[in-house]
């Protein structure tokens, strides 16, 4: 009786472990039609309602040399990707594209994106500034970042338009001739012009060290770097630089959301908003904070290792269940009993002294009793099992009022074509996820899956365009994603 309440309790347990989390801002966006590779440490940009994403990383592709574009969510306009190819035009000689990238920035001033550094190759970063005008969709070759007669070739850095000045403020990063750098420097958007504004090339507490992959973000005049990497660790300090009167401030705070690189660091009116990034090898996270009045708050707690505690907690839960059984127990031994797993299959032989003959002749007793509690356990386990599979399935079903809003009398084709979520205001329902089929719908424009919030990942991109920020993209242990995910800051 004390085995079966330790197996009701552990069952209980298990039960409430594995309901679904649900974040009612998150929502995970599915694009219609054919998707565009995975990637990470690619650009992204914000233009006239439109995702502009160029290059980026992927481990069997390598480095990528695609322009794409895809609609705002909150637009009318078909959730769909778009890949942008050159004008074949006769009479512009100078039509070209940038090739392969990864690890380069842009930012987006008037009618034009400006992209500059990166990788072309696995080898060595790049100086090389590309221009792409949105009105004649073409990409334009432009000057060369050189700053006394060196060219500043690099890669990892990170960079914000000063819209006051018109300058494109790049920071940090690591250079092809120096290593990791915090100097910062100021592309004129209206003189084509390079400056170095800051060397940033020695190690001082005056300012940050060197570093590569730091959360940026600038608001007013004033530039905001958080965490970053180098050879030797990850950083978590938070910094604020003067652009007017060029110095650095440390920022310190009771709370912080701890050392991080390749984060995302984004302006909204209520503050400085932080999400993702890798805290140490294998750990990437998917945490959000907000920055306001000097001080962090953390909006939702990092979810990247509850899986693993999980698998933990239930591994435990077993065993306790294995060691409640009944033992059978030899006389004159004392070595330690061996105890039946769950997950093991039962076995019928019995452990034997080594060197006893009589043992290996012998046919061994066995217990009835024993046996059919054995039996009695594994029937438990597999109704378990079940019981888990059944939850599962449940969370999913519709009842006979929801089945007939979205049956259709479509031929199956037009059925499997439109059998995508279409999205909608959907709400918290039972603590469960809810997605609803667009069976039927001709207009279907977008799917989403809402209460789905993006898992942990570095390298990724996030844009804040109005009331939502979108999160696309990133990686985590070398494996690489193409999903959108958008979050409603209004959202209850």
């Amino acid at each position: 009786m004390k085995g079966k309440k330790l197996l009701d309790d552990d069952e209980e347990f298990l039960r409430s472990k594995s309901q679904i989390d649900v974040f009612p801002r998150w929502q995970e966006l599915k694009p219609l039609g054919k998707n565009i590779h995975r990637r990470s440490y690619h650009s992204c940009v914000a233009h006239e309602n439109y995702l502009y994403v160029y290059g980026g990383y992927e481990t069997n592709e390598g480095i990528l040399s695609d322009f794409c574009r895809i609609p705002s969510p909150v637009s009318p306009k078909p959730f769909c990707w778009t890949t942008l190819v050159k004008k074949a035009a006769a009479d512009n000689a100078n039509n070209l594209i940038p090739g392969p990238l990864r690890n380069h920035t842009a930012i987006v001033h008037q009618n034009r994106m400006y992209m500059f550094g990166g990788k072309e190759n696995l080898m060595s970063p790049t100086a090389k500034l590309w221009i792409y005008d949105f009105q004649e969709e073409v990409f334009i070759e432009g000057k060369e970042c050189i700053i006394e007669g060196k060219k500043m070739a690099v890669e990892g850095h990170s960079s914000c338009l000063w819209n006051e000045q018109q300058q494109m403020v790049v920071f940090g990063g690591f250079y092809s001739d120096t290593g990791y750098r915090s100097s910062i420097l100021f592309y004129d958007l209206q003189k084509e012009d390079w400056t170095m504004i800051f060397k940033g090339d020695n190690n001082s507490a005056q300012f940050p060290k060197g570093r590569a992959e730091a959360g940026v973000t600038l608001i007013g005049n004033s530039l905001y770097v958080y965490g970053g990497c180098n050879y030797e660790s990850r950083f978590g300090d938070f910094w604020k630089f003067d652009l007017e009167n060029r110095q650095w401030g440390l920022i310190v705070t009771e709370k912080s959301p701890g050392t991080r690189s390749s984060t995302s660091l984004l302006v909204h009116p209520q503050g400085i908003m932080l999400f993702g990034g890798i805290h140490d090898i294998t750990h990437e996270k998917n945490d959000l904070w907000l920055y306001r009045t000097n001080e962090w708050m953390q909006l939702e707690e990092d979810t990247s290792r509850r899986q693993v505690a999980d698998e933990m907690l239930n591994d435990s839960a077993f065993d306790k269940a294995s060691q409640a059984r009944p033992q059978k127990k030899e006389k004159g031994r004392n070595e330690p009993r061996s105890f039946l797993l769950l997950d093991d299959e039962p076995k019928n032989s019995i452990h034997q002294r080594r060197n006893s003959v009589k043992n290996l002749d012998q046919k061994q007793p066995t217990d009835t009793n024993n046996n059919f509690q054995l039996n009695s356990m594994d029937e438990q386990k597999k109704k378990r099992l079940q019981q888990k599979k059944n939850q599962m399935l449940a969370e999913f079903e519709l009842n006979e009022e929801e089945k007939s809003k979205y049956r259709s009398s479509s031929p199956t084709t037009d059925q499997i074509k439109n059998s995508i979520s279409v999205i909608t205001n959907q709400e918290k329902q039972g603590g469960q996820r809810k997605i609803q089929s667009p069976t039927g719908k001709k207009n279907a424009i977008q799917a989403s899956l809402s209460g789905k919030k993006p898992c942990a990942r570095d390298g990724h991109s996030a844009i804040v365009m109005g009331e939502i920020m979108i999160v696309f993209g990133g990686d985590r242990n070398l494996m690489s994603f193409n999903d959108i995910y958008m979050y409603s800051f209004n959202q209850k």
